[in-house]
């Protein structure tokens, strides 16, 4: 593919990333991270003691339905947070819900590299951007929220077993 086949924004995108190795940039909760397909993960720009976001973590919060990712996000430490679902019972309380693009969307041209592709594959169909806003969700709007009544649900269930076991009353080998 030609890059006159592609539009002016993604043409410029193009030279950013290809000819002086720009990385593309994912803005979360105010916090701006590089995009390193590379590395597998979102890499904190000023941050050096976070881990940042590892693609490889996240897996589990891929949302097919909108090709994105809607992650627990510590905005303190600038860090994807995993959360215990099965025994979660209330939203966290120092966590954000975020979203973003999946790795192939962020950034094309180093997806495409990472598994020997054309560089330019894709990029008619898509284009290229180099920057990106990660949304703000709100918890009632998540997943988490079905969980949650779920695990309120089970609770009552779970307290009768636990106070009531049952018991045998048969004790040592019988022949």
């Amino acid at each position: 593919m030609d890059l006159t086949d592609i539009n002016s924004n993604s043409a410029e995108a193009y030279k950013l990333r290809v000819k002086k190795g720009q990385l593309p940039v994912v803005i979360i909760a105010e916090h701006t991270f590089f995009v390193d397909i590379r590395m597998g993960m979102l890499r904190p720009k000023d941050d050096f003691l976070s881990k940042g976001i590892v693609f490889s973590d996240i897996q589990n919060y891929y949302d097919d339905n909108q090709n994105t990712y809607t992650i627990p996000y510590n905005p303190k430490t600038h860090e994807f947070q995993d959360i215990e679902l099965s025994m979660l019972k209330e939203f966290p309380k120092d966590l954000i819900a975020v979203q973003f693009p999946v790795e192939n969307e962020l950034d094309l041209i180093g997806w495409n590299r990472n598994h020997g592709f054309e560089l330019t594959e894709g990029l008619s169909n898509k284009g290229l951007k180099m920057q990106f806003e990660a949304k703000e969700i709100p918890w009632e709007e998540t997943f988490l929220a079905d969980i949650i009544k779920s695990n309120l649900n089970a609770a009552p269930v779970l307290k009768d077993c636990t106070a009531n076991p049952v018991r045998n009353k048969l004790k040592g080998r019988k022949i």
